[in-house]
């Protein structure tokens, strides 16, 4: 059932956190047009309520443009939701807007915390 979910949102969670990361990184993503949201919609039931409007807000706020100062990452952090790195996948993941299955699960060993995305 978990699987399943994954399957249909866990790339889309994934590419919001891509988004956010780019000013930090050597790549830089575009935001999706409208064009793009309507197809993400129409394909995706449910999308634009969770992502295209993140995505509109990040635009009206200037992720485009690198002279604004908009940071993503410190609009997760504004709006209460941490980033986590899994620690088998090593694989970036928000629980609290994740619409995939993952869980956060933190586990200390030899006094070391580590995150997981799920059980396994």
């Amino acid at each position: 059932r978990d699987a399943k979910k994954d399957a249909y949102w866990a790339h889309h969670d994934l590419a919001l956190l891509a988004y956010a990361f780019w000013p930090l990184g050597f790549f830089r993503l575009s935001l999706p047009d409208e064009e793009d949201m309507a197809w993400f919609e129409e394909n995706y039931p449910g999308w634009d309520a969770r992502y295209g409007a993140i995505y509109r807000e990040w635009k009206a706020l200037g992720c485009e443009d690198p002279k604004s100062g908009f940071q993503p990452l410190q609009w997760f952090a504004k709006n209460g939701h941490k980033i986590y790195v899994d620690r088998v996948s090593q694989v970036p993941f928000c629980p609290s807007l994740s619409k995939g299955a993952s869980t956060l699960r933190i586990h200390e060993i030899n006094g070391k915390k580590h995150s997981f995305s799920d059980d396994w």
